[in-house]
């Protein structure tokens, strides 16, 4: 059991932050790293997939193309409509772009040796920063800014209350994209450990058989399959929760002022 500390540095160092030419990836200037190389497969795959639904469009899809429509009218009637209204409409490219493309990068990510691009801070905290100014920027084009600042506190509310609930929302707002960017890294790096910590343990008990360990290496490899099914749900339904946070923020946004 020495060789565990090892394993779990070697996995540790696996799922940090490297360049693909050695070493870690913060040295000066550009440098592809590991995740950056997957976040782009995840681009092209987004693009592929679209690209491929779009060739070749039927009264009724098949294939990619039933695919395709399927996930376009989830977004557009289950997302946009629903939570936002009919207004939500124009607000489906952007939505349907971070849904497709979160979803896409959570599920590279389960297949090995890939690693999803949401896997990084810098990427959820990117698009949360992204949503931010979006949301904030369509309440402002409405509104005007000091309208919109002054929405923040409801209607009707004592002056003596008003400063009060002022602080308590702008607070609320501030801490939206630090809560939209560490739910989806932490999910979906803390699931990519999970996984690493039960290939390491079979990987130690295989170097180190005995009758303990042939207990312990079946053991292994049925969670491992049952985390990579738990982590297929979780990169779906991590990829819904932002989007839809989104659309309720947007949807906060188009009603600022109108209560």
């Amino acid at each position: 059991m020495e060789e565990m500390p090892i394993k779990m540095e070697h996995l540790l160092h696996e799922l940090s932050v490297l360049s693909l030419a050695g070493g870690h990836g913060e040295a000066a200037g550009f440098s592809l790293t590991n995740y950056t190389f997957w976040l782009i497969a995840a681009v092209i795959l987004v693009l592929a997939f679209f690209i491929a639904g779009s060739r070749n469009v039927k009264l009724v899809p098949s294939g990619i193309g039933n695919l395709a429509e399927a996930g376009v009218d989830f977004v557009r009637n289950s997302v946009c409509i629903d939570v936002i209204g009919p207004e939500g409409k124009k607000y489906f490219p952007f939505l349907g772009t971070i849904f497709f493309f979160i979803l896409i990068n959570n599920l590279l990510g389960n297949i090995p040796p890939a690693l999803p691009g949401t896997g990084t801070v810098g990427t959820t905290f990117t698009w949360a920063i992204i949503v931010f100014l979006v949301y904030n920027g369509i309440g402002i084009k409405k509104l005007g800014f000091f309208k919109y600042i002054k929405s923040l506190v409801p209607s009707g509310t004592p002056w003596w209350l008003a400063w009060l609930l002022f602080l308590i929302e702008l607070i609320s707002h501030m801490l939206r994209p630090f809560t939209l960017g560490i739910r989806l890294f932490a999910n979906m790096y803390a699931g990519h450990v999970m996984l690493g910590v039960f290939a390491a343990f079979a990987a130690i008990f295989i170097e180190h058989l005995s009758p303990a360990s042939i207990a312990v290496v079946p053991l292994s490899v049925i969670m491992q399959i049952a985390l990579r099914v738990f982590e297929l749900m979780v990169a779906v339904l991590q990829a819904y929760i932002f989007t839809i946070l989104t659309a309720v923020y947007i949807g906060g946004a188009l009603e600022a002022g109108s209560h």
